[in-house]
């Protein structure tokens, strides 16, 4: 393929995606397979092995050259966002090494160091690259980073980026989130003053509430961004309804029904529940409150959503469909499904011996149906001095998935924040906040000597109230 069917753009190399409107080219070579490609299956056996050796080798194919292709779709969301962006920067260090920033961004006083790594859907980011990462933004004395990848994060990853040692603000990008910010930027976003979704989870209340700071100084911080993003996902159920034989030529029934979420971005399945029961797919708390707002709200036919001035209401289509998201079930329903049954072989004239016979479902013989709903989330993004702050809210349910604004770290867990620093603008509780006789707030590391030197002497006496002396 050397065109984008959906923009025309010409495609470098064989990319994932289209750097111009974010059409997923891995869509087309699974449909491809499906077309061209026979499923190798019979009533004993049902293999599927080659079907999915195929799949892994086109979607290796897609993914070997998206790189420079990465890098330039990520700069184009952080430009929109009002950054100023420069690609594949050598920057020295205080140990006086060069680190390669993939993509740096500065806007008013922020700085962000952004990592891009292409890696196939099979291959997930470990704990070894976070922490290489982290090491750059300490080198650089850079405060906030994000590490954005076209696959997936290990849990380990993603626990260690959450409570990293340095303290810094880290943001990981998994693909269905870059695809979703892309397309946002890209192709979501309309002037329109009414906004009409089709088959989405209706949002509670007043989208504006979810801005509210409970600061003491509040108004040292601006609201940068506050997008109502509606995400696509394939809800597919199946059935499954198959005989087969074992060498002995006994007939076995394998029966399943349920259904798969699959994310219409990434074309990752999340969860899936059947006869059998329920499992989570994904570590990640946000694509798991996913699966509860798909769960506990019916989407509505038809809705009308007013645009309000300083905030964007986008609908996101889908980059995978939903005869691509079935294809997907079938072959996982039949792995989800192989079963060992026990039969038994002669092997002289008065003995017998016990076996298993692996039973794996035919995916041709799995049926399933599609339907597509759109879950509401709002991304929320604060900004003070040199610190800028993400807050993702589920209007549906009303819960907070994310609030970085809202929490300062401890070594044992966090507590609640205080205010912003009058000069840095981090946000700290009240132990970390001091604050002089005109109201205005310092963290430790820039309030002025005589405050330390006050709030050190007021410590002593409240220390010694919490002692009893006695005989």
């Amino acid at each position: 393929m050397k065109f984008c069917p959906e923009c025309g753009k010409d495609l470098k190399g064989s990319t994932k995606f289209c750097p111009e409107c974010g059409y997923n080219i891995q869509s087309i070579i699974s449909n491809d397979i499906q077309s061209g490609t026979e499923i190798k299956s019979n009533s004993i056996n049902g293999d599927d092995e080659s079907t999915s050796e195929i799949w892994q080798e086109s979607i290796q194919k897609t993914t070997r050259e998206l790189g420079d292709n990465l890098e330039e779709s990520v700069e184009r969301i952080f430009k929109d966002r009002g950054y100023e962006t420069s690609l594949r920067q050598r920057l020295r260090g205080k140990s006086g090494q060069l680190n390669e920033i993939d993509v740096l961004a500065k806007r008013n006083k922020i700085t962000v160091a952004i990592e891009c790594k292409n890696y196939d859907e099979s291959r997930k980011i470990g704990i070894a690259e976070i922490r290489n990462f982290v090491a750059k933004l300490e080198d650089l004395d850079i405060n906030r980073g994000f590490f954005i990848t076209s696959s997936d994060f290990s849990s380990d990853a993603v626990g260690w980026a959450q409570n990293n040692p340095n303290e810094k603000q880290l943001e990981l990008w998994d693909g269905s989130t870059f695809m979703e910010q892309f397309k946002a930027t890209v192709l979501g976003r309309t002037n329109s003053k009414i906004v009409r979704i089709e088959n989405g989870i209706e949002p509670k209340g007043n989208i504006d509430d979810f801005t509210n700071l409970t600061l003491h100084n509040a108004d040292r911080v601006t609201l940068r961004r506050c997008d109502l993003i509606f995400h696509p996902f394939h809800i597919v159920t199946f059935n499954l309804n198959e005989e087969f034989k074992t060498p002995d030529k006994q007939i076995h029934t394998s029966h399943n029904s349920g259904s798969y979420f699959v994310d219409g971005l990434s074309g990752e399945i999340i969860y899936h529940q059947d006869d059998h029961g329920y499992v989570f797919e994904t570590s990640d708390d946000e694509e798991k409150q996913f699966v509860k707002e798909i769960e506990n709200y019916n989407p509505v036919g038809k809705l009308e959503l007013t645009q309000k001035t300083g905030s964007q209401i986008i609908k996101v289509e889908p980059s995978i469909a939903s005869n691509d998201a079935q294809f997907r079930v079938r072959i996982h329903a039949s792995k989800d499904n192989q079963s060992r049954v026990p039969y038994e072989v002669r092997v002289s004239k008065d003995t017998y011996e016990s076996r298993d016979f692996l039973h794996k479902p035919d995916p041709n013989k799995i049926t399933t149906k599609s339907r597509l709903v759109l879950v509401p989330k709002v991304d929320i993004e604060f900004e003070s001095k040199e610190y800028s702050y993400s807050r993702i809210v589920f209007p549906a349910s009303e819960i907070w998935v994310k609030d970085e604004i809202a929490k300062c770290k401890h070594l044992i867990g966090s507590k609640h924040t205080f205010a912003v620093c009058e000069i840095c603008g981090i946000a700290k509780c009240e132990k970390d906040i001091m604050v002089d006789d005109n109201d205005t707030c310092f963290c430790k590391k820039h309030a002025p000597q005589d405050l330390k030197d006050k709030n050190k002497r007021s410590i002593i006496p409240d220390k010694l109230k919490k002692f009893s002396f006695r005989k």
